[in-house]
């Protein structure tokens, strides 16, 4: 390999390197999105960094869009708890990219889906 070749491939290795270390800096807001589907009524409660939000009553579809700006380590959960019978599914994004779901059904109130995770 002549030393062109081994400065080209080099310089692109550097590039992908920014390019992967910008892509995944924690520096930068991210999205996390909440999707929920089902049927039946739900309270729902979302912890952000330590920080609970509850919606105590919830008829599907139900979605929230969060913006996740601190630097670091975000951490998160959300929690569903039946009011009654139905069924429940629940994805949650960051970015857009799915990173975890649940899903549930029951008879009568009383059940519970979680979901939790961090980003950065």
């Amino acid at each position: 390999m002549t030393a062109s070749g081994r400065w080209t491939r080099s310089l692109a290795s550097a590039a992908a390197t920014v390019l992967l270390a910008a892509c995944s800096s924690s520096d930068e807001p991210h999205t996390l999105t909440f999707d929920v589907t089902g049927e039946g009524r739900f309270a729902i409660t979302y912890v952000i960094n330590g920080r609970p939000t509850t919606e105590p009553q919830v008829t599907p579809p139900w979605r929230k869009d969060i913006t996740l700006a601190e630097q670091g380590k975000d951490t998160w959960s959300l929690s569903i708890r039946r009011l009654g019978a139905g069924s429940v599914s629940a994805v949650a994004y960051v970015d857009g990219q799915r990173i975890t779901s649940t899903a549930g059904s029951g008879t009568s109130g009383g059940g519970t889906s979680d979901l939790s995770g961090s980003v950065g």
